[in-house]
């Protein structure tokens, strides 16, 4: 058995995507994965499979995922060993911000085919994005007139690709949680 992360996007948002992480942690039991465990409210799966396939994974799940919430889910499955990676490899180390300023991982659903010249930052100035690996997009949001902006639309949009993003906060207590 091996240790991955399901991350789901867009459920629980606005009172939309609806889904209690006990009836998740059902789901993914009722596919055969083990261990599951669920973190926060925002679709974080953590489990133990006998597939060591992520795509073959990602495809089974999406599927009963699919039939549970009646839409598609985008669905980004890592292994256990990838977060952990991601944790230790922490590029918000090599940079300076301000301590209000929030910091994200968009984990993308496919690898990235290109990567841009950096930084790449958003018209209104209230996202960067400072570091890109194939599989993963690094950013940083800063408060502009009160409110921060979310990078998931603006990494989907300029890089054209499929990806669901996480506070650097919510990566490490998936890492904490990870083979726990």
């Amino acid at each position: 058995m091996e240790q991955f992360v399901a991350f789901l996007r867009s459920i629980n948002v606005g009172g939309k995507n609806l889904i209690k992480m006990d009836q998740l942690s059902k789901t993914f039991e009722m596919l055969g994965f083990k261990n599951v465990k669920t973190y926060i409210q925002s679709g974080n799966v953590i489990f133990d499979s006998k597939l060591t396939d992520e795509k073959l994974i990602l495809s089974k799940t999406e599927k009963e995922l699919h039939k549970l919430l009646s839409k598609n889910v985008i669905l980004v499955v890592r292994h256990a060993d990838e977060i952990k990676s991601i944790v230790k490899s922490n590029p918000f180390l090599k940079i300076k911000f301000a301590p209000s300023t929030k910091l994200y991982v968009s984990l993308l659903k496919d690898d990235l085919k290109q990567k841009p010249k950096l930084p790449i930052l958003s018209d209104k100035k209230d996202i960067e994005i400072f570091h890109i690996t194939k599989r993963e997009i690094y950013s940083i949001t800063s408060e502009i007139n009160g409110r921060f902006g979310f990078p998931n639309n603006f990494v989907e949009e300029v890089l054209k690709v499929s990806a669901t993003t996480r506070n650097w906060n919510t990566i490490l207590k998936i890492s904490e949680l990870i083979n726990n």
